[in-house]
């Protein structure tokens, strides 16, 4: 399974321990350059800064004008950020794409988001489909993007796109989730050949639910990678009769979706973190090239992604050693050339906005000033509060180009509130990374949108199987508890778990599992519940439930899990998947999986699962074994 704790943090590889005495060691750097060089280096810097008059979306592009004989040449602008929370570069990229679209002709914004869920994104940007509010933090599909700067950029877009010719995309070029892509994708298929998605949708089930996929059995990856790939085929073969039935575009972000799950599915197996961050840099930029080539030779494309994506340097110089991973920057930089523009921004002291516990719930953190000697810091010197600087104008010999050639450090953020404060900060002449450096001398935090705090949801942990009759007095049965997909996407909001007045067959209890209809299909919650294994040790242990759902998109439904944990930390569970994925039927089905407990294992958890829009019912539960 992916974890994205573990791997990439939105944008910035973390690796190792952090090392103490960080600042100090940059200082010496510094030092060894020579005081009257960085004298030279600061004059210069305040000789050629740009300075920006504001930060505010809406003003004059008088101060963007200067960066118009780089822009305008551009197919592929990368606008960076030092932080994946503040408030001040979210809005100097928001002025900056503002700049490009009405200017400069830009007609494509890609975020630092999974494609499949910022297709509702693009959907409401171009014809008004969902409310803002229900579209944005699903549809972004990162917490760290849910914010009132991004909201302000989506809505312009959209009003852009109400009153001008020329229409401005708006979509997602990661690949880190693959539930809303599944759905795109079968959705599409039962379209334009629905025995085909017929059969995809029992083969990918595992793929159209976070829930299940965390729990994605390894046996069951080369049926699924072989089933993406038919897929991809066949739209190769079928091109040009679906493009009669649904029209060129619409083909395009099918197919996008199938080659998004390939790209997901290479990348799920890796372990080693430079590894599948190399992956999913190639990927990224792969997606970002190919929807600029569906889109003609007039598409052009501004790009939004932390500085460590972005940089066209293809290394990771930290301060526990240097770590190839090229980055998304260095694959488009051998695509596009002089045609790739990379906007780096760097910032002294202040406030951002990171995750504080867990659960991925959001708040702010502070830091102080750069260390002596960083970029943030040398460029601070300047005493400009806000300026950008073009670094294509560094002379080739001197003392701003000695300083440059000799690596400073420049801050390089995550978005938790417990990493080190120096841990990915990188080394680099800022030649190699960026083309242009947006500087803030203070930052504030990015401004969350309001969400009800998430709680950390996880199976009810009892010492039996408890309480299969669902009976209780609150809106939960006594002995289970809400699960959510342990995955850091908005897929939680919306679902509502209750009992129901409705019967089982049996004229039991049920528990009802439900979201409204909404502009995203994609998202699970859970009933479940943990106890004890030894008593079902060497035994086959069948859970069985009836179900029925009242689901009206493909590949969503109800669906029962039995999972088993053996002994030991780092053990991976044993699973047991309903065949043929979710239940979508609205009569009542009885459905049952089963797993032989093996000696070592130590707890049992069983858990009822809804998927995607609709609502799903469950009652007469059994647990046996033989």
């Amino acid at each position: 399974m992916i974890n994205r704790r573990r791997l990439l943090l939105n944008g910035t590889t973390l690796v190792g321990a952090a090392m103490s005495g960080v600042a100090l060691a940059q200082g010496a750097r510094a030092e060894a350059v020579g005081s009257q060089v960085m004298e030279d280096v600061v004059a210069w810097l305040k000789a050629n800064a740009l300075p920006l008059a504001s930060v505010e979306p809406g003003s004059s592009f008088h101060d963007l004008e200067p960066l118009r004989p780089m822009l305008s040449k551009a197919r592929v602008v990368s606008l960076g950020e030092a932080t994946h929370g503040t408030r001040e570069f979210f809005k100097i990229k928001h002025r900056l794409i503002e700049y490009c679209v009405s200017e400069l002709g830009f007609t494509i914004i890609g975020f630092e988001a999974n494609y499949g869920s910022m297709l509702a994104v693009n959907d409401y940007v171009l014809h008004g489909n969902g409310d803002i509010a229900d579209v944005i933090a699903p549809g972004v599909g990162f917490d760290i993007y849910d914010t009132e700067e991004v909201l302000a950029l989506v809505e312009w877009v959209r009003g852009w796109n109400l009153t001008h010719a020329r229409k401005v995309q708006f979509h997602g070029f990661d690949m880190q989730a693959s539930p809303a892509a599944t759905l795109h994708l079968l959705a599409y298929l039962e379209r334009v050949a629905p025995e085909l998605a017929a059969t995809s949708e029992r083969i990918l089930a595992p793929l159209a639910s976070q829930f299940m996929f965390s729990r994605f059995p390894a046996v069951m990856r080369e049926r699924v990678s072989a089933q993406i790939k038919l897929v991809t085929d066949t739209f190769e073969t079928e091109r040009a009769g679906w493009t009669v039935q649904t029209g060129k575009s619409e083909l395009h972000l099918a197919r996008q979706s199938a080659v998004m799950l390939a790209q997901f599915m290479r990348m799920v197996p890796i372990e080693d973190e430079m590894a599948a961050s190399a992956v999913r840099d190639r990927a990224m930029a792969d997606n970002v090239a190919a929807l600029l080539e569906a889109n003609g030779p007039d598409a052009k494309a501004l790009l939004w992604a932390h500085n460590g994506h972005v940089k066209r340097s293809a290394n990771y110089d930290f301060p526990m050693g240097r770590f190839e991973a090229p980055t998304m920057g260095s694959f488009l930089h051998a695509m596009f050339g002089a045609e790739h523009v990379i906007i780096g921004f760097a910032f002294n002291q202040g406030a951002f906005r990171v995750a504080i516990d867990r659960n991925f719930n959001m708040g702010g953190r502070i830091v102080g000033p750069a260390p002596a000697g960083y970029v943030d810091a040398v460029m601070a010197s300047t005493g400009i509060p806000l300026y950008a600087l073009d670094l294509t104008r560094v002379p080739a010999e001197g003392p701003v180009a000695r300083w440059m050639v000799s690596r400073p450090r420049q801050r390089m953020l995550g978005n938790v509130l417990a990493a080190p404060e120096y841990r990915t900060d990188f080394a680099a002449d800022p030649r190699d990374s960026w083309d242009i450096v947006a500087f803030v001398e203070s930052t504030t935090a990015a401004r969350g949108n309001p969400r009800s705090v998430k709680q950390g949801a996880k199976a009810k942990g009892n010492g039996e199987p408890t309480n299969l009759a669902l009976t209780g007095s609150g809106g939960i049965p006594n002995g289970w508890g809400e699960i959510d997909s342990g995955f850091l996407t908005a897929d939680h909001y919306f679902f509502a778990v209750a009992l129901a007045d409705e019967p089982s067959p049996s004229g039991g209890k049920t528990v009802r599992i439900a979201r409204p209809s909404s502009p995203v299909a994609w998202g699970d919650r859970a009933l479940g519940q943990s106890f004890p294994a030894a008593p079902w040790r060497g035994k086959r242990l069948t859970f069985s439930a009836a179900m029925r759902a009242d689901a009206p998109r493909i590949g969503t439904g109800t669906q029962i899990l039995l999972e088993v944990f053996p002994k030991g930390e780092d053990a991976k569970s044993i699973v047991a998947l309903q065949a043929g994925g979710p239940l979508r039927s609205p009569q009542w089905t009885r459905c049952s999986i089963a797993i032989d407990v093996p000696a070592d294992a130590e707890r049992i958890q069983i858990s009822l699962v809804m998927t995607g829009d609709g609502a799903g019912l469950f009652g007469d539960l059994t647990l046996a074994a033989d």
